[in-house]
């Protein structure tokens, strides 16, 4: 493929989502899901292993990669600390482009897959960023030796620990809160047969699955005893009837479940929002 077909729609056709914008706030800067539906790009945010870009015009400027959320990596953009290289560069561009009157659009990628290797589950997007940046080039990620470098290069995840700045709050960068117990949207039941026991599975049937997105929307699975939230994916083409299937993450799904019952248990939740469920701990 030639630079000139490197556009920002390969990365859309490979899977990323554009989200929302960067936007000032103050002296900063600030993110703005502004994209189809904020709601799912919410969830998206709070996936780990994830790859984002930034876009002007048509060009990617800048691809990233964060093994945490995207939500924790852009504290770093909104407010970079002094020796963080990456987020002062990228933080200095924003605003510039901003100030010229140009958008600068953030792309996102959280691959959600049961891709493994023998026993392994795979990193889509630790795999694909080398060759991404290697391709597109992006002005924004720096340089060495003439190529161009990613952020674990540049070591920005030590530094942000030490200096990163955990009360930043961009425009949408707090998630929803969740709706309490006597609010739920509809609840659901699932008993643990081996299957479901071992791998993790849960098919929410059609009551609950009327209050849900639609297929292929990211979906966060909470834990009431506080568990780490898992991102999954809503999937209705599982089942016959169109009720949601959770696909994704459910190593940690039936980890859960073998921390807390046993097989043939039956397992109780409600769907808190369209992109929501909680499961109860007994």
């Amino acid at each position: 493929m030639t630079d000139s077909q490197l556009t920002a729609e390969v990365l859309l056709n490979l899977g990323f989502v554009d989200v929302g914008k960067w936007q000032p706030k103050g002296d900063s800067i600030a993110y703005d899901l502004d994209g189809a539906d904020a709601s799912a790009s919410e969830v998206l945010l709070d996936a780990p292993n994830a790859l984002y870009a930034f876009v002007r015009d048509d060009q990617v400027v800048y691809i990233g990669k964060t093994a945490r959320s995207i939500r924790k990596r852009y504290v770093g953009y909104c407010r970079p600390g002094k020796t963080q290289a990456t987020n002062q560069r990228c933080h200095r561009n924003i605003k510039a482009a901003i100030a010229e009157g140009t958008e600068i659009r953030i792309f996102v990628f959280t691959p959600i897959t049961h891709l493994r290797y023998s026993d392994f589950e795979i990193n889509l997007a630790a795999g694909l960023e080398d060759s991404l940046i290697r391709e597109f080039d992006p002005p924004w990620n720096g340089k060495d030796r003439g190529h161009p470098i990613s952020e674990d290069a540049e070591r920005e995840e030590e530094e942000e620990s030490k200096f990163g700045a955990p009360n930043v709050v961009a425009v949408a960068d707090a998630p929803a809160e969740p709706r309490a117990s006597g609010q739920a949207m509809a609840t659901f039941s699932v008993v643990l047969g081996a299957t479901y026991y071992e791998k993790g599975i849960l098919n929410l049937g059609g009551a609950a699955s009327e209050y849900l997105g639609k297929d292929g929307d990211p979906i966060r699975v909470r834990f009431s005893d506080g568990s780490q939230t898992v991102v999954s994916k809503i999937n209705r083409t599982a089942n016959r009837t169109g009720a949601v299937r959770v696909v994704g993450g459910n190593t940690q799904i039936a980890r859960w479940f073998q921390e807390n019952f046993s097989e043939g248990d039956t397992v109780r939740g409600s769907v808190v929002d369209p992109h929501t469920i909680e499961l109860l701990a007994g």
